[in-house]
């Protein structure tokens, strides 16, 4: 009979600790991928099979608001830091440091400083801090030391790398000995060509037709690889696209002399740094100078574009209608598609899809914010996530009813020149953590009342010396 129990106990020890650490979330893997200047309803303007098999076997995003401004480094760094702008420090693709007294630009290689991406730390850090390994194919700031670290494994930023050596290379990374849970690809296109023809060509309909096989030729590999039912994709953008021309054009050299000011960053909002005691003379000579130029004292920066408590933000900020070129003169030229423009733009929204086993399936929601991804990555990789401007909640409804859940802390970061709204940030409960604590004190409960039975059971009966013990002492 002893015997019999005892192999009843184990069965059910096992069987608790087995329900128990069910819970407990899988090691998920995630490929996030950027196709540069995806406007969200490039979808629909010619035939997109494969973006739309995507949309039919996961998730999609009608709206996506991006950040202010919408531009490519901005809010490629808020899409791994889930910070606004003035918060990560990436204010612009061309910037001035007046503390640092240096420049960041595209157009030269210090936009390898790491001190202007040290204000914020990227996921590929965090992901590694938790003991996991990153692979990054040519994702803006991937091939920078920040904080002095790299990912794991990276590739140097060259856009004549092409996009099937780029997914070999991210392919290779999760298959092998050592693979890497966390993996970012970036495309250039259709950035270049939506700057070059203009959104509304219709020369952009074979451009979007050829992402739409980039992202089927990733697909196939994907399921190649075996990876595509065990793989997390979040396929995303950064910013979209609106149509320019030579009539909607500004010039500033019309009402200002170029040797009281620094052109900072370009259109369509331009920063503008006044040359010593200039400041008013440059701001009064723009304050009203144009119907489709809005100017602002960098005290006066709306708040809603999270965007003005930065030392980075130029003292004063010209900022262009939709489809307005600022220009110093017409001689440097204009691209006939341009970005950057409002956030709150319908034509600066990006796109956002998502296939895998921690996302439902055939699922659409109608809007989220670029923030948001950040604390999604940071869950889906189970990782704790730094102070962010987003929102895991928001988001959350992507997700299967079963996916992994994961404890995210998080404050609000640390607002600039002590001022700045806060984002929301939550407290996740943990299922995992609740089951094992639960299943414990089963397993332990049950464990005492079992020996405490086995004890007793082994104690040989004293009927003769309980009945003594009962009987009264004799007098004499």
């Amino acid at each position: 009979m002893t015997s019999k129990l005892l192999c009843a106990a184990f069965i059910l020890a096992a069987l608790t600790l087995s329900i128990t650490f069910s819970l407990q979330p899988d090691q998920q893997k995630v490929l996030l991928v950027s196709f540069d200047g995806f406007r969200w309803d490039y979808l629909y303007r010619v035939p997109t099979p494969h973006f739309h098999y995507v949309m039919k076997y996961g998730v999609h995003v009608k709206q996506v608001t991006n950040i202010f401004i919408t531009k490519t480094y901005p809010n490629h760094y808020t899409l791994v830091t889930g910070l606004f702008a003035e918060n990560h420090g990436i204010v612009a693709n061309d910037m001035f440091d007046p503390i640092l007294n240096k420049s960041f630009s595209l157009d030269t290689m210090n936009i390898y400083d790491s001190e202007f991406w040290e204000e914020a730390t990227p996921i590929w850090i965090t992901n590694q801090k938790a003991g996991h390994t990153s692979g990054a194919a040519m994702w803006p700031g991937t091939d920078v030391k920040i904080h002095e670290s790299f990912p794991t494994h990276y590739m140097l930023y060259n856009e004549s790398v092409s996009f099937e050596e780029r997914v070999a290379k991210i392919i290779e990374w999760f298959t092998s000995k050592e693979p890497i849970n966390l993996g970012l690809l970036y495309w250039e296109d259709p950035d270049d060509m939506g700057h070059h023809l203009g959104p509304d060509s219709p020369l952009m309909g074979p451009v979007i037709s050829d992402i739409d096989n980039k992202l089927g030729y990733l697909i196939q590999m994907l399921k190649k690889a075996n990876l595509w039912n065990t793989l997390n994709l979040i396929i995303t953008s950064d910013h979209g696209m609106t149509q320019c021309s030579e009539e909607r054009v500004i010039e500033l050299d019309q009402y200002l002399d170029k040797e009281h000011y620094l052109l900072i960053d370009q259109s369509p909002v331009a920063a503008i740094l006044p040359k010593e005691g200039k400041f008013d003379e440059v701001y009064e000579a723009l304050a009203h100078a144009h119907p489709n130029m809005t100017v602002y004292k960098k005290e006066e920066i709306p708040e809603r574009w999270h965007y003005k408590y930065n030392t980075r933000v130029q003292p004063i900020i010209a900022v262009a209608d939709e489809g307005w070129y600022i220009l110093q003169n017409k001689s440097e030229g204009l691209m006939l598609g341009n970005h950057g423009y409002d956030n709150a733009l319908a034509e600066m929204h990006p796109i956002f899809l998502a296939h895998g086993p921690a996302f439902r399936k055939n699922f659409t929601k109608a809007a989220m914010n670029a923030t948001d991804l950040y604390p999604l990555l940071c869950h889906l990789l189970g990782i704790p996530a730094l102070p962010h401007n987003g929102s895991l909640s928001s988001v959350q409804d992507l997700l299967r009813p079963t996916a992994p859940r994961t404890v995210t802390h998080t404050q609000s970061p640390p607002p600039h020149h002590g001022s700045g709204k806060p984002g929301e940030h939550e407290q996740e409960s943990n299922a995992y953590f609740i089951g094992v604590s639960l299943g414990s004190i089963i397993v332990i409960v049950f464990f005492i009342t079992f020996f405490k039975h086995l004890i007793r059971s082994q104690i040989p009966a004293l009927p003769d010396m309980q009945a003594e013990i009962a009987q009264p002492l004799l007098q004499a």
